[in-house]
């Protein structure tokens, strides 16, 4: 009996590492990265694929080939020109600042592990707050250390450490851990910037029929700190929502967010900044585990695949991110986010027809 080839995720994740050598080769060797390979590389890669080693005549399988050999040309060029701008990873630095008061009838949530190079900047943030709740899943960096050195500076945090059950079954429980009325859920790598600090009390004071609000958040781009381009499309996602009127789909196991009882209203004052933006051969895993849980939640739900959405989605991913989303202003930055969406896309695809092959 012939064993079955490795999923796609396998081998992305595989060929991630093989492509992150590549580019720390050329670096040392002194190459330059040039934008031409960048663009036409994917390309040439695919059809040396699928028509100089007659993939086209292995049908689907031959188009996954294809289109993983392009996959991996694309994260090899992205890196190396992300690794030419020498863009530093985060750290936790500088000194806890003492808690300036509870100003604000507010709880924050927020879910935790490892996050030691952003989560400082996270719950400075949260200054005035009421209450900021905090699971972590088991950091072995200087997390804990740190929110418990918020605790000591007089923060009211609220440390609680649990197992992983899951994106959503883990905000669910920070989420029924808060007290007061009006609760923000925050990622640990996201802060709010002064302007929707002060838009706050504002949005509090909504009408009792406004159960949520939805907050903009600006793309993270890997080396780039700036405020988005004037014109630039925001992400809108609810996270500021009254208590016992909202509660996230615990049955999704990916992009879990909270379902509302209730009018849902956008603001348009500040933004929820984002700052984890990771190069590509490392955001590529995330990617991955993504599109795995994407792909186990359609099977678990009895969703059917698709070969159509296998060939189609990834580029409509990509034109959907790059020109609806207006990341096209972001330069050569834009487009390796908007083809690594694409590859999201093209994975959780075909991961959800392989998983489903392999069970009938």
């Amino acid at each position: 009996m012939s064993e079955k080839p490795p999923r796609l995720d396998a081998r992305v994740e595989s060929l991630a590492s093989v492509a992150r050598r590549q580019a720390e080769r050329r670096l040392a060797a002194g190459e330059k990265p040039r934008l031409s390979r960048l663009l036409l590389s994917p390309t040439l890669a695919f059809l040396g694929v699928y028509l100089g080693r007659r993939g086209a005549l292995n049908g689907m399988a031959g188009l996954i080939d294809a289109r993983t050999a392009a996959l991996f040309s694309l994260v090899t060029e992205a890196t190396h020109f992300q690794m030419a701008k020498g863009a530093q990873g985060p750290s936790p630095g500088g000194e806890i600042p003492a808690f300036g008061g509870a100003s604000l009838p507010l709880s924050a949530t927020l879910i935790c592990k490892n996050e030691g190079g952003f989560i400082k900047k996270c719950v400075e943030s949260l200054d005035g707050f009421h209450e900021i709740i905090a699971v972590d899943s088991g950091s072995t960096d200087a997390t804990l250390d740190i929110l418990r050195g918020f605790s000591a500076r007089g923060w009211p945090i609220k440390l609680i450490e649990r197992g992983w059950p899951g994106y959503a079954k883990q905000k669910q429980f920070a989420w029924e851990q808060a007290t007061r009325d009006w609760v923000l859920s925050i990622d640990s790598d996201e802060w709010l910037d002064d302007d929707l600090r002060r838009a706050l009390p504002a949005l509090l004071a909504a009408p009792n029929d406004v159960v949520a609000w939805k907050l903009r958040r600006p793309l993270a781009f890997y080396g780039q700190e700036q405020v988005a381009p004037k014109g630039a499309k925001p992400e809108r996602i609810t996270r500021l929502a009254r208590r016992e009127k909202v509660r996230f789909d615990e049955s999704a196991l990916v992009h879990e967010g909270l379902v509302a009882d209730g009018q849902i209203l956008e603001t348009r004052q500040g933004f929820l900044r984002h700052d984890r933006a990771l190069r590509i051969d490392r955001q590529i895993l995330k990617e991955m585990t993504y599109a795995r849980l994407k792909a186990e939640q359609r099977v678990l739900r009895g969703k059917k695949p698709s070969r159509l959405r296998i060939v189609v989605n990834p580029w409509l991913y990509f034109l959907r991110i790059f020109f609806l989303n207006r990341v096209y202003l972001y330069g050569i930055d834009g487009y390796i986010l908007a083809r690594t969406r694409a590859a999201y896309a093209f994975v959780g695809e075909t991961l959800h027809w392989q998983l489903m092959k392999r069970c009938s």
